[in-house]
């Protein structure tokens, strides 16, 4: 599919004006197209460049989602952006930081956007049954001992064409692309004090209120097998808790579910 030319780029001073003092506080990198955000984010990472830093990109030919998927960014109709930042020693694991992100986001967009997103495990948002918002967080070194983390975040806003095979599951807010800059830095006023505090549970009670799993019969694979169990609970630190059908309970840290709606097996 070809991408329509690039006629509404980010305006940084408008962005960074509305980040307030965290304004202060970031390297703002601001491109009207780039590969992807979490590549530059890894860039400058390995280049020890200034942290913390916000990468945004009005579109990315190359975005990126976990699993080694791509994640489709068209020129104007999204938020796509990326925060690189040290992990201090008590920095929670990837998955804790993956679930910040997401009440993040979805508190962002609920404030500016009038819309309810439920989440998915571990880290994407729906909205009417479609996919809306995908985050990638990696972990990355640099030149010192210090190590980063990359969170990367997309989000479509006003998206109304998809690629074939993304058609039946992607999905956008239908809001504005106006509002790209003022999401992009609510989302960062929410998610920051998590940032500065990683041990601050306080967005748990909302991951798991607006979880779109919990309750579901699920499928998952480990090493090429294929298991199912019932997802029953989100622990402390963002873990899926899955009831099996002898009783026994599992808790899940990485990988990737499958929610089983009307005895189909559905992949979102």
């Amino acid at each position: 599919m070809q991408q329509a030319p690039i006629h509404n780029p980010i305006n940084a001073a408008r962005l960074r004006a509305l980040l307030g003092e965290r304004g202060l506080e970031v390297s703002l990198c601001v491109f009207d197209e780039i590969d992807s955000t979490n590549s530059e984010a890894k860039r400058m990472a390995v280049e020890e460049r200034s942290t913390p830093a916000l990468i945004v990109a009005a579109a990315q030919s190359a975005g990126r989602g976990r699993m080694g998927r791509s994640f489709y960014s068209p020129a104007d109709t999204g938020v796509y952006f990326s925060i690189l930042f040290d992990a201090e020693q008590s920095m929670e694991t990837t998955l804790s930081i993956t679930g910040a992100a997401s009440v993040a986001v979805m508190r962002a967009i609920r404030r500016l956007c009038g819309k309810q997103t439920a989440i998915k495990w571990v880290n994407d948002l729906y909205l009417n049954g479609k996919k809306v918002c995908g985050i990638l967080t990696e972990a990355v070194s640099g030149l010192t001992d210090l190590p980063k983390v990359i969170l990367g975040i997309g989000v479509n806003l006003s998206t109304e064409v998809f690629p074939p095979e993304l058609s039946h599951k992607a999905g956008s807010l239908g809001a504005s692309a106006l509002l790209r800059e003022a999401l992009i830095a609510e989302i960062v006023r929410e998610l920051w004090p998590y940032l500065q505090n990683p041990t601050d549970q306080s967005w748990l009670e909302d991951y798991r209120i607006h979880s779109c799993v919990i309750g579901k019969e699920i499928r998952w694979s480990v090493g090429g097998s294929a298991y199912t169990g019932r997802a029953v609970g989100i622990d402390g630190r963002g873990a899926l808790e899955v009831r099996l059908s002898d009783g026994s309970t599992e808790y899940l840290r990485t990988g990737e579910i499958s929610i089983f709606t009307d005895e189909t097996d559905v992949r979102v």
